[in-house]
């Protein structure tokens, strides 16, 4: 079989698990659900369950791929290193008092995000990716790195920008809708929110088309104004392109 022909397989397996699982979760997931809405001071404790979330791409799938260094090979791509350049250039040198970095990975992007803030939170579902971010910005005060799974376990106050690179993807759809209103939410007059994601489909719960353009949904109902949008085509695994939109709160 040629190396084509296995990855096809696997991605194929890796949808039917999927739809399987979500399939098999759903009583689950609506039960958790309606317990939330009658007792919201439950949600941190149910965060960490993410398989009712999250099914294929919870807690346990991140735990896996971190075992691990670098599991999506960032250091050595230059797609990745150009993804990065390109949300800095997006956000110009303005400078936050506090950033929120969603899915922050091992603290490619936080590191350069320090440059712009006085205060970082970096969150990810996976303690793996915690632990090595924490070594790379060991000692730096304004970096606070947290395991925790979103948009469940938010982390407490508001935000002067908000950065959701290649994460919201994974989030289910109910889970999406959910979790883009808490996070425009959290954010400060003023403050901005950007969204990059990769075009491509690798077996992930959502696509980037469809979260950008739920958050443009979400975010004209709220005031938003819509600075930057940009489509990148050629690049990224299979030349498939990505999406980068800057929201703006009045």
């Amino acid at each position: 079989m040629s190396i084509s022909a296995t990855a096809q397989l696997r991605r194929a397996a890796r949808l039917a698990a999927g739809h399987a699982l979500r399939f098999g979760t759903a009583p689950a997931r609506w039960l958790a659900r309606a317990v939330i809405r009658m007792h919201p001071g439950l949600e941190p404790r149910m965060a960490d369950w993410a398989w009712l979330w999250q099914p294929g791409w919870g807690r346990r799938c991140h735990e896996r791929l971190y075992r691990r260094p670098d599991p999506y090979g960032i250091a050595e791509s230059a797609y990745e290193q150009d993804k990065y350049d390109l949300i800095m250039q997006t956000l110009d040198d303005t400078h936050y008092s506090r950033t929120l970095e969603v899915g922050c990975g091992e603290g490619q992007l936080t590191e350069l995000l320090t440059k712009l803030t006085d205060e970082l939170v970096a969150v990810d579902i996976s303690a793996a990716a915690i632990e090595r971010t924490r070594g790379r910005l060991e000692g730096d005060p304004r970096v606070v790195a947290q395991r925790r799974t979103l948009p469940l376990d938010m982390p407490p106050g508001t935000f002067d920008l908000i950065i959701c690179s290649d994460v919201l993807y994974y989030w289910e759809p109910t889970t999406l809708r959910l979790g883009l209103g808490r996070l425009l939410d959290r954010l400060r007059p003023g403050g901005r929110i950007l969204f990059l994601h990769y075009r491509g489909n690798f077996g992930q719960a959502n696509c980037a088309d469809a979260v950008h353009e739920l958050a443009r949904e979400f975010a004209n109902g709220r005031g938003f104004g819509h600075p930057v949008s940009r489509t990148v085509h050629g690049v990224g695994p299979g030349g498939l392109g990505l999406r980068l939109d800057l929201l703006a709160r009045a």
